[in-house]
């Protein structure tokens, strides 16, 4: 009887840790890119939009030339869901931190109510250190692979928003609503 339950809590666990690592896939990871540029174009926050994609570009680029430099293989052992290429840093972990940093920031900008901005911001940080466990847990990576991909995304997140500073400070927002806006007018009638 302990054995069978011991291995239900198991399966329990195994299919959390599964869904979590595949939450943070290529299609979650673009899906969910590609959402918050939509809300911060929509919103006239073509600057964001644009270091979000600044950030999340040289996250991933940074990521790939780690992996193709250092050429660490995966960890030998089970998977418990699949992964190609190389092992450091962890892609799923970089770009997950990146996207979160990224929103994150928004939140304590946008939203007045701090204890709100806390709470979201408290979900989503929870939700991106459990992406790391779970691809340790998964055994695709090492724990060394999450932080260094953790690392990555602080500190192109941490330029990026410098960045974004010095273009708010410089009027960048106004310029680019003056001269690259796309207007929608499919709502509008004759």
């Amino acid at each position: 009887m302990n054995y069978y339950l011991a291995n239900s809590i198991n399966l329990g666990w195994n299919q959390f840790f599964i869904a979590l690592s595949k939450s943070s896939d290529k299609v979650p990871q673009i899906l969910l890119t590609t959402l918050v540029l939509i809300i911060l174009y929509s919103h006239h926050k073509k600057v964001e939009a644009i270091c979000c994609v600044f950030n999340i570009g040289c996250t991933g680029f940074t990521n790939l030339i780690l992996k193709n430099t250092v050429k660490r293989d995966r960890p030998i052992g089970v998977w418990l869901t699949k992964a190609d290429g190389y092992s450091f840093p962890s892609g799923h972990s970089s770009i997950s931190m990146a996207i979160g940093i990224v929103l994150i920031y928004i939140i304590f900008k946008q939203i007045k109510n701090k204890k709100v901005a806390y709470l979201m911001s408290g979900f989503i940080f929870t939700y991106l250190i459990l992406v790391g466990i779970s691809r340790v847990y998964v055994g695709v990576h090492y724990p060394g692979d999450v932080f260094g991909g953790w690392i990555i995304a602080g500190i192109w997140s941490s330029i990026t928003i410098v960045v974004y500073k010095f273009c708010m400070k410089k009027g960048l927002n106004k310029y680019l609503d003056k001269n690259f806006t796309i207007k929608f007018n499919i709502f509008k009638s004759k």
